[in-house]
Order: structure tokens, then sequence, then C-alpha cells
């Protein structure tokens, strides 16, 4: 965890801790591959997902809005809508 002691740091931590957008574009397909296949194990390019690399593509998806990158409106509305 980042700690700030300055305003003039929020923002080049914020900058820090946000992921790529390839990333973050990646983990949207993939949780909406798993959605889409109940949560059960997928392919995707070639490489398997399950449950333990949900939690990761989640927590970054999760990283990606609270650090304000924009999320495609299918994204936005799969797994953030209130």
């Amino acid at each position: 965890r980042m700690w700030s002691i300055h305003p003039n740091q929020i923002q080049p931590i914020v900058e820090a801790m946000r992921p790529d957008f390839s990333e973050v574009e990646e983990a949207g397909e993939i949780l909406t591959g798993a959605q889409n296949a109940s949560w059960g194990p997928i392919q995707h390019n070639g490489r398997l997902h399950d449950r333990a690399s949900y939690r990761y593509y989640w927590e970054l998806l999760q990283r990606a809005r609270s650090t304000g990158m924009p999320l495609s409106e299918e994204i936005a509305e799969r797994f953030f809508k209130p």
C-alpha cells in the first residue's frame, strides 16, 4: 500500500497503481468469457483460465476503475452497474 504525505504525491501514486490499457482490455475479455461460461474454466488466446485467474483479473478491473481508467460500456454495464 502506498501512502502520500503531500498532496503533490497523490497523482503520481494513482498513475503508478493504474494498470496498462491492454491488461484492462484483456481482463474484460476474460471475465466476460468466464461469466458466459458460468464461471467455469475457459480458454483465451491459447491459455487456460479458471477461478484463480478470474480473481486476479477482477482485481485488475477494480483497480482500473478506481484509478479513473475508462472502461468499455459493456464492461461497465456487466460488472459495475449498481
